[in-house]
């Protein structure tokens, strides 16, 4: 049986606001929640307390909405070396990386604002619009599968 796939956002470094990533970071004030139906007692979410995290929260809402329910999304904090680590490193390994191609993919994987599908950077220094995002991802799925 083979893992399902798994899609690491990279948080912008210049979001970082302590600790958390999202989405959704619990209770935290500090992570990037963007589903507006974690936090409707406060009237909205982080992303639209703060406009500047409006494209990235966009990206990832169009993500999670046109990708098969069997896509892992996850919204990462670039400084969350503990999870990013083993986790890419496991991801090029699956893909058939030796150990020290996975170490080093997954040491220059996390860019600002990367996209990261199954270890693989598609996308990175910048935030992409939404449909670049999809149609990156979709690539990289379709390509993995063949």
């Amino acid at each position: 049986m083979q893992a399902p796939s798994r899609v690491v956002l990279i948080r912008p470094w210049d979001m970082s606001d302590g600790v958390g990533a999202g989405c959704c970071s619990g209770g935290s004030t500090k992570g990037l929640c963007v589903d507006p139906m974690h936090h409707p007692l406060r009237g909205g979410t982080r992303n639209i307390e703060r406009d500047s995290w409006a494209p990235f929260a966009e990206v990832y809402r169009y993500l999670r909405e046109h990708l098969p329910g069997g896509v892992a999304v996850e919204i990462v904090d670039p400084r969350n070396h503990l999870y990013l680590l083993p986790t890419l490193v496991a991801a090029a390994r699956r893909g058939g990386g030796g150990w020290f191609t996975a170490l080093r993919a997954a040491l220059r994987a996390p860019g600002y604002a990367a996209i990261i599908v199954d270890g693989v950077v598609v996308s990175s220094g910048r935030v992409p619009a939404p449909r670049e995002a999809l149609e990156a991802v979709r690539g990289a799925l379709e390509g993995a599968s063949h």
